[in-house]
């Protein structure tokens, strides 16, 4: 037979292959010594050498070429323990080769089942003690080997080293698998945190790509897209709840002089100072927008005209109040308001801002720094969107 173990078998029962055949090859010995001793014929010589030297190969291609190998291998353990007790049984106890076959077979059992295996263990022992007994007279051992008994003790010795290098050997795997666990857990962790830290990153990216879609890059108020796009939302909100909703569009009056007279920096200036002052004085609700060139828009949820009218004013008032220093003089305008409401003067975005556009331009034609809002009648038809 060879030592060959097929890759595919069950670790355990590769093992205990490899230890069955040497703790056997070794008790064949100590036995045999003890044999010899006794004088004992050729008959019992072959039951022996089928035992200790055949047996182990039988087992371990019966575990190996089973559907369960496992099993089939634990089984076999039991069955050692039947052999072993008769052996015990049929020999008289001898003192150490009954000490090492019965910590051997133990030891085994209870390596893979535990507590139970040693009863298993102690049971299977005894029932091969009795089938001894049934057809051999009950004796007890009076001749002893110092030969024999040598072999079993570094037997027995060996066969434990054995199972502690095998413990030793599985502890150690499971550490090196726990280790390696725990370092895949710390990487995956790492890569989670990374990972978090760059879906952050990446929202704050977007979230900028959005504002800078939604702003006005010079006086960071929200640009006309934002505006048409959320109008539309807002208006069917308060449709829904039944709510006002007022739009103010304001236009700063004589703005070309500014650029004229002073430069365009200074009209940059005086267009951060109105977008500034409008979201300082609006609700976080409010929607304050550069409408283009120098017009704003302010939509107002929940408001009514009355309202609107009110706030318009106080934002009149304050740009009014309101001068920037460029250049060592002090730049100052004031500014036309047109107010327009939903849903009494308009029921959706378009109509609204046309009301408010044609406010505006009654302001502008009432002689500018007002707040007009948008009347119910009838407006003439030479009434032009309002302009500087």
């Amino acid at each position: 037979m060879t030592d060959t173990v097929p890759e595919n078998s069950h670790w355990i029962v590769q093992l205990n292959y490899r230890n069955r055949t040497a703790s056997f090859a070794l008790l064949f010995a100590a036995i045999g010594v003890h044999l010899i001793g006794l004088g004992q014929g050729w008959v019992v010589w072959i039951f022996l050498a089928a035992q200790f030297l055949l047996y182990p190969h039988l087992m371990y291609l019966r575990a190996s070429r089973s559907s369960n190998p496992l099993v089939t291998e634990l089984n076999s353990l039991l069955c050692d323990c039947l052999l072993f007790g008769i052996w015990i049984g049929w020999l008289g106890f001898p003192l150490w080769i009954t000490y090492t076959m019965v910590m051997g077979v133990t030891i085994n059992l209870m390596v893979f089942r535990g507590p139970r295996g040693l009863l298993q263990a102690t049971a299977t022992l005894c029932a091969g003690i009795g089938l001894s007994l049934l057809f051999h007279t009950p004796h007890l051992a009076v001749y002893t080997n110092w030969v024999s008994n040598l072999l079993c003790i570094v037997g027995l010795s060996l066969y434990l080293m054995m199972v502690g290098n095998v413990a030793f050997t599985r502890n150690d795997r499971i550490r090196e698998a726990r280790d390696q666990l725990h370092e895949s857990q710390d990487a995956l962790q790492r890569a989670n945190r990374a990972l978090q830290q760059q879906l952050k990153e990446n929202k704050l990216l977007q979230q900028q790509l959005r504002d800078m879609a939604d702003r006005d890059p010079l006086t960071d108020a929200y640009n006309r897209r934002y505006f048409d796009v959320t109008i539309a939302r807002e208006l069917s909100f308060c449709q829904r709840h039944g709510q006002p909703l007022s739009l103010i569009l304001i236009d700063i009056d004589h703005f070309k002089s500014v650029n004229d007279d002073h430069g365009h920096q200074a009209g940059d200036l005086l267009l951060i100072a109105l977008a500034k002052l409008l979201n300082q004085n609006s609700r976080a609700s409010d929607i304050v927008c550069r409408f283009g060139g120098e017009e704003f828009l302010v939509a107002l949820p929940n408001t009514d005209c009355i309202t609107a009218q009110a706030r318009a004013e106080a934002y009149r008032q304050a740009f009014a109040a309101l001068g920037i220093q460029w250049q060592g003089q002090t730049v100052s305008r004031t500014i036309s308001l047109g107010v327009a409401c939903f849903p009494v003067q308009a029921s959706d975005a378009e109509g609204l801002l046309q009301c408010a556009d044609i406010a505006l331009y009654r302001a502008k034609k009432s002689g500018r720094n007002c707040v007009i809002a948008y009347a119910n009648e009838q407006h003439s038809s030479t009434e032009e969107p309002a302009g500087d």
